[in-house]
Protein backbone atom coordinates (compact mmCIF):
# COMPACT_ATOMS: atom_id res chain seq x y z
CA UNK A 1 0.00 0.00 0.00
CA UNK A 2 1.11 3.78 -0.66
CA UNK A 3 0.33 6.30 1.63
CA UNK A 4 1.32 9.98 2.09
CA UNK A 5 -0.10 13.03 3.32
CA UNK A 6 -2.11 13.16 0.01
CA UNK A 7 -3.54 10.07 0.30
CA UNK A 8 -4.44 11.30 4.33
CA UNK A 9 -6.10 13.74 2.79
CA UNK A 10 -7.93 12.27 0.16
CA UNK A 11 -9.60 9.89 2.93
CA UNK A 12 -10.98 12.69 4.59
CA UNK A 13 -12.35 14.21 1.64
CA UNK A 14 -13.86 10.82 1.29
CA UNK A 15 -15.78 11.25 5.28
CA UNK A 16 -15.92 14.95 5.23
CA UNK A 17 -19.27 14.55 6.52
CA UNK A 18 -18.43 12.74 9.37
CA UNK A 19 -16.52 15.54 10.80
CA UNK A 20 -19.79 17.76 11.69
CA UNK A 21 -20.81 14.73 13.93
CA UNK A 22 -17.71 13.78 16.34
CA UNK A 23 -17.07 15.48 19.04
CA UNK A 24 -13.72 15.83 19.20
CA UNK A 25 -11.35 15.78 15.96
CA UNK A 26 -9.30 12.98 17.56
CA UNK A 27 -12.28 10.65 17.23
CA UNK A 28 -12.31 10.58 13.43
CA UNK A 29 -11.47 7.32 12.24
CA UNK A 30 -8.33 8.10 10.48
CA UNK A 31 -7.55 4.99 8.12
CA UNK A 32 -5.17 3.21 10.59
CA UNK A 33 -3.19 1.36 8.21
CA UNK A 34 -1.53 4.67 6.50
CA UNK A 35 -0.46 5.56 10.35
CA UNK A 36 2.60 4.77 11.92
CA UNK A 37 1.88 6.10 15.41
CA UNK A 38 -0.99 7.42 16.87
CA UNK A 39 -1.33 10.21 19.91
CA UNK A 40 -3.84 12.62 21.99
CA UNK A 41 -1.94 15.40 23.59
CA UNK A 42 1.41 15.07 22.28
CA UNK A 43 3.03 16.11 18.93
CA UNK A 44 2.67 14.53 16.89
CA UNK A 45 -0.96 13.45 16.99
CA UNK A 46 -0.46 11.28 14.09
CA UNK A 47 2.36 10.18 11.74
CA UNK A 48 1.91 8.41 7.98
CA UNK A 49 3.91 5.49 7.77
CA UNK A 50 7.17 5.33 5.51
CA UNK A 51 7.06 4.33 2.21
CA UNK A 52 10.31 2.98 1.04
CA UNK A 53 9.48 1.60 -2.04
CA UNK A 54 7.96 4.48 -4.06
CA UNK A 55 10.16 7.83 -4.07
CA UNK A 56 7.19 9.85 -5.26
CA UNK A 57 5.62 8.86 -1.67
CA UNK A 58 7.94 8.85 0.97
CA UNK A 59 4.96 9.37 3.67
CA UNK A 60 6.58 9.95 6.97
CA UNK A 61 4.88 13.51 7.33
CA UNK A 62 3.43 14.65 10.99
CA UNK A 63 0.13 15.49 11.71
CA UNK A 64 -1.15 17.71 14.57
CA UNK A 65 -4.84 17.90 15.26
CA UNK A 66 -6.29 21.48 16.24
CA UNK A 67 -9.91 21.56 17.29
CA UNK A 68 -11.68 24.99 17.71
CA UNK A 69 -15.50 26.57 18.55
CA UNK A 70 -14.42 29.51 16.53
CA UNK A 71 -12.59 29.92 13.15
CA UNK A 72 -9.60 31.16 14.88
CA UNK A 73 -6.68 28.40 14.88
CA UNK A 74 -6.32 27.23 18.65
CA UNK A 75 -3.10 27.70 20.59
CA UNK A 76 -0.22 25.52 20.09
CA UNK A 77 0.97 24.19 23.28
CA UNK A 78 2.49 20.80 22.84
CA UNK A 79 4.81 22.03 19.81
CA UNK A 80 6.44 25.46 17.77
CA UNK A 81 4.43 25.16 14.25
CA UNK A 82 7.19 24.83 11.66
CA UNK A 83 7.17 23.37 8.08
CA UNK A 84 10.09 20.79 8.72
CA UNK A 85 10.34 18.56 12.30
CA UNK A 86 13.88 16.91 13.70
CA UNK A 87 12.53 13.29 14.08
CA UNK A 88 15.54 13.14 17.24
CA UNK A 89 13.57 15.91 18.63
CA UNK A 90 10.25 14.05 18.96
CA UNK A 91 11.47 10.83 19.46
CA UNK A 92 13.98 11.93 22.56
CA UNK A 93 13.81 8.55 24.93
CA UNK A 94 14.48 5.47 24.50
CA UNK A 95 11.35 4.85 25.81
CA UNK A 96 9.10 7.60 23.94
CA UNK A 97 5.81 5.62 23.10
CA UNK A 98 6.21 7.65 19.28
CA UNK A 99 9.14 5.66 18.85
CA UNK A 100 7.52 2.68 19.75
CA UNK A 101 4.88 2.99 17.47
CA UNK A 102 6.75 3.93 14.92
CA UNK A 103 9.10 0.70 14.77
CA UNK A 104 5.92 -1.71 15.61
CA UNK A 105 4.75 -0.13 12.23
CA UNK A 106 7.81 -1.15 10.72
CA UNK A 107 9.37 2.19 10.00
CA UNK A 108 13.05 2.44 9.92
CA UNK A 109 12.77 5.72 12.04
CA UNK A 110 16.21 7.60 11.38
CA UNK A 111 15.73 7.07 7.46
CA UNK A 112 14.34 10.29 6.99
CA UNK A 113 15.95 12.91 9.70
CA UNK A 114 13.28 15.77 8.99
CA UNK A 115 9.92 15.12 8.66
CA UNK A 116 7.11 17.43 6.83
CA UNK A 117 4.46 18.94 9.36
CA UNK A 118 0.71 19.56 8.49
CA UNK A 119 -1.51 20.91 10.84
CA UNK A 120 -5.42 19.87 10.99
CA UNK A 121 -7.63 22.38 11.52
CA UNK A 122 -11.23 22.21 12.57
CA UNK A 123 -13.58 25.21 13.06
CA UNK A 124 -16.93 24.86 14.61
CA UNK A 125 -19.13 28.10 14.54
CA UNK A 126 -22.87 28.57 14.65
CA UNK A 127 -23.51 25.26 12.98
CA UNK A 128 -20.59 25.81 10.20
CA UNK A 129 -17.64 23.70 10.11
CA UNK A 130 -14.44 24.27 8.39
CA UNK A 131 -11.70 22.28 7.94
CA UNK A 132 -8.05 23.05 6.81
CA UNK A 133 -5.04 20.84 6.41
CA UNK A 134 -1.91 23.23 6.26
CA UNK A 135 1.76 22.58 5.94
CA UNK A 136 3.77 23.69 9.44
CA UNK A 137 5.97 26.48 7.18
CA UNK A 138 2.47 28.59 6.77
CA UNK A 139 2.53 29.44 10.52
CA UNK A 140 6.34 30.44 10.77
CA UNK A 141 6.54 34.06 10.62
CA UNK A 142 10.02 33.55 12.72
CA UNK A 143 12.49 30.99 12.55
CA UNK A 144 11.92 28.96 15.97
CA UNK A 145 15.22 29.72 17.14
CA UNK A 146 14.31 33.26 16.94
CA UNK A 147 11.25 32.89 18.76
CA UNK A 148 12.32 31.30 21.74
CA UNK A 149 15.20 33.61 22.06
CA UNK A 150 12.78 36.18 21.77
CA UNK A 151 10.61 35.35 24.19
CA UNK A 152 13.48 34.62 26.74
CA UNK A 153 14.69 38.27 25.77
CA UNK A 154 11.42 39.68 26.51
CA UNK A 155 10.98 37.73 29.54
CA UNK A 156 14.04 39.21 30.73
CA UNK A 157 13.27 42.34 30.37
CA UNK A 158 9.83 42.46 31.65
CA UNK A 159 11.22 41.39 34.92
CA UNK A 160 14.31 43.77 34.87
CA UNK A 161 11.11 46.27 34.13
CA UNK A 162 9.92 45.59 37.25
CA UNK A 163 13.36 45.62 39.38
CA UNK A 164 13.44 49.63 37.72
CA UNK A 165 16.71 48.07 35.55
CA UNK A 166 17.14 48.40 31.48
CA UNK A 167 18.15 45.08 29.93
CA UNK A 168 20.86 47.25 27.82
CA UNK A 169 22.85 48.47 30.71
CA UNK A 170 22.40 45.17 33.30
CA UNK A 171 24.08 43.45 30.02
CA UNK A 172 26.72 45.91 29.54
CA UNK A 173 27.62 45.24 33.63
CA UNK A 174 28.54 41.45 32.26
Amino acid sequence: MIYSVYHFFKHLVDNKLYFSSIEKLESFPFDKSMLACQNVGQFPDLAIKLNTDNPLFAGVELIELKDSKSYNVPSFNSTIPSGKKDIKRIIKSVNSSIKKQMEYAGNNIYLLSHRDAYYLIRGKYKGNLKIILTYGSFFETIKSDDLISQSFEQILEEQLTRRGLKLEKTLNQF
